[in-house]
């Protein structure tokens, strides 16, 4: 490494070493705060975009030019993003994500397991017996756990890029693969419990594996057994990443595997066993996941609302549901295109641009298998989110479904920067080498602004729950009187089953529900058109106020405050002043009420 190469690599460091250093020496929260961003200083986060710039220049360079320093990069990107995932820790908090995440229902499951020794049905467990096994052994609580588990995921999921383009391209084409894989493309999703997420670094390894099997003609015991584990912790892990895992084996059989077969079984007599597992292996992961997911009633009432078309939804709808109110046209692009969807619609659409080039190949005759593979698995991508969007499922959440589609656009990126880096150094005209070295910068550039951008977006804010909110909210479930309604704002059902676990939680006696009106706070607590909260309703019924909800509604822009339910501090202050509402708890953040209408 040369001069200035160790410059770049020293900067990168102690602007790492300053991104550490600051949240190490920030003290955690005392009270509510809004953003987690605004609560370490500007140079903080210059020091982490430069750890992440510097990080995957090294990385590249190393692609590019087959030069060694490539390790100082991911070390230093590995340093900054472990302490990024622990931003929640440092700050005090209960655990990222609101009363309404998915990630309370699967504590709720682990508690489940805790207490009783069985696991309730569901189609995906591993992800609770792994949070089970590690609370068990190290005695920390679940929801501590959670950065450190989905960090290591995130982890397992650049590895397994990074061995699936070194597998595919060779070492250069594994580095390349694994910078494209560095940046958080799923932004807020990498930053809490959701199984499709720690599913997802299977498809990779396993396109890995089936491609080493097939290159592979000696003793090939060990890749059999990492594919066997592999497939069978798939399964376990969630069930639509395993049967999209399937199709992308399928394509590589289809795409790879069978010409391959074609050729050698003319040469060989022995070598058709070669490729036995590109076509075995799907077939099993298959049957044995079918198997699986039609014994669990779960699933299969799921499937039932598939073919009905009974599930809500779609990415069209929440957006021109936005577009009803005050945002504008461009209000509308930055919230979705850019901070929601960005990081996965600039990937796919790079992911686009390099598959029509290999198109092109393709039809001139120039395209390899690996290259037609790729174009197929991106393809297959697009094809799935395709019909997410047209089955209404999950289609609102526009990142979730199209993590095919970024797997994809990963292996396309990885695939260009080695072609071009090759390219580069073996053409004689110099317009060409100009012109590969500004498309290689570009790739480049737009990774880096990728993870900058997801770095900036990965925290949304008034996304955090808090220690006073947790300990109201479980005041309120041991102690309400049943029977009594409860209302309040961004809570759900979710924490019932976190208290009791999803098998003790009593449907009947819930407080709380994410979108039903009969749970939810009218708007402004009801003086709006009430002069007192008893005029409201007719019977006895719990208020729940908190400081997570004035803040977060007096951080809407003003001319969006009368499009959404909220209240303000000053309608707290008319709260205590009631004689019809009773503050029977509060912790100075949390507060439940009981309005007596006879009162």
């Amino acid at each position: 490494m040369n001069h200035r190469w160790r410059l770049v690599s020293a900067v990168t460091a102690l602007a790492a070493i300053g991104f550490v250093g600051s949240v190490l020496t920030t003290p955690p929260a005392t009270g509510y705060e809004s953003s987690i961003h605004d609560a370490y200083p500007p140079q903080a986060w210059v020091g982490f975009g430069l750890a992440l710039v510097g990080g995957l220049t090294l990385v590249f360079r190393s692609a590019i030019t087959d030069r060694p320093g490539w390790h100082h990069g991911v070390v230093t990107l590995g340093s900054v993003y472990a302490v990024f995932f622990a931003l929640p820790l440092f700050r005090g908090y209960y655990v990222y994500g609101t009363p309404m995440s998915d990630a309370f229902y699967h504590f709720g499951i682990v508690r489940d397991v805790l207490e009783t020794g069985t696991i309730p049905e569901t189609g995906y467990p591993a992800t609770h017996l792994l949070y089970t096994t590690l609370t068990t052994v190290t005695g920390v609580p679940v929801r501590v756990l959670q950065p450190i588990v989905t960090f290591c995921f995130f982890l397992l999921f650049v590895g397994s890029c990074f061995l699936l383009g070194l597998s595919f391209f060779g070492r250069r084409g594994g580095l390349a693969t694994l910078g494209a894989a560095m940046p958080l493309v799923f932004v807020s999703h990498h930053l809490t419990t959701l199984p499709w997420l720690f599913a997802l670094p299977s498809l990779p390894l396993s396109l890995s594996l089936a491609h080493r099997w097939a290159r592979r003609r000696s003793s090939r015991t060990g890749i059999f057994g990492a594919a066997l584990v592999c497939g069978l912790a798939l399964v376990f892990y969630h069930p639509v990443t395993a049967l999209v895992t399937v199709l992308a084996l399928v394509l590589y059989a289809g795409v790879v595997a069978a010409p391959s077969l074609r050729r050698v079984r003319r040469d060989e007599t022995e070598s058709g066993r070669v490729y036995a597992v590109p076509y075995w292996y799907p077939i099993v992961l298959a049957i044995a996941g079918v198997l699986w997911y039609l014994s669990i009633s779960r699933v299969t009432h799921f499937l039932e609302r598939v073919v009905t078309s009974d599930i809500d939804g779609g990415a069209a709808g929440y957006a021109s549901t936005a577009q009803q109110t005050s945002y504008s046209t461009w209000e509308l692009v930055w919230e979705f295109l850019v901070l929601e969807w960005g990081t996965v619609l600039v990937y796919a659409g790079v992911g686009a641009v390099v598959a029509a080039v290999i198109l092109g190949r393709l039809l001139r005759r120039h395209s390899s298998r690996l290259e037609t593979l790729c174009v197929a698995q991106y393809g297959a991508g697009i094809g799935v989110a395709v019909l997410f969007i047209g089955a209404r499922v999950l289609s609102r959440n526009v990142v979730r479904i199209n993590n095919y589609t970024v797997i994809g656009a990963i292996l396309l990126i990885g695939l260009a920067i080695t072609g071009l880096a090759s390219f580069r150094d073996t053409v004689d005209d110099r317009w060409k080498r100009r012109g590969a070295t500004v498309a290689l910068c570009g790739l480049c550039v737009t990774v880096i602004v990728v993870a900058l951008l997801a770095g900036a977006v990965a925290y949304e804010d008034e996304r955090h729950v808090t220690h006073a909110t947790m300990a109201g909210a479980e005041w309120h479930h041991e102690n309400h009187e049943s029977g009594i309604d409860t209302r309040a704002f961004r809570m759900s059902e979710q924490l019932q089953r976190y208290f009791d676990g999803t098998t003790g939680a009593d449907p009947d006696d819930r407080q709380f529900h994410r979108s039903l009106e009969g749970y939810q706070l009218p708007t402004r607590v009801g003086y709006d058109d009430h002069g007192s909260v008893g005029d409201v309703y007719e019977n006895e019924t719990y208020l729940v106020t908190k400081t997570a909800d004035v803040e977060w509604a007096a951080n809407r822009p003003p001319d969006r405050r009368a499009e959404i339910d909220h209240y303000t501090a000053g309608d707290l202050a008319r709260l205590r002043a009631d004689p019809t509402a009773h503050r029977v708890y509060s912790n100075g953040d949390f507060s439940v009420w009981l309005v007596d209408p006879d009162e």
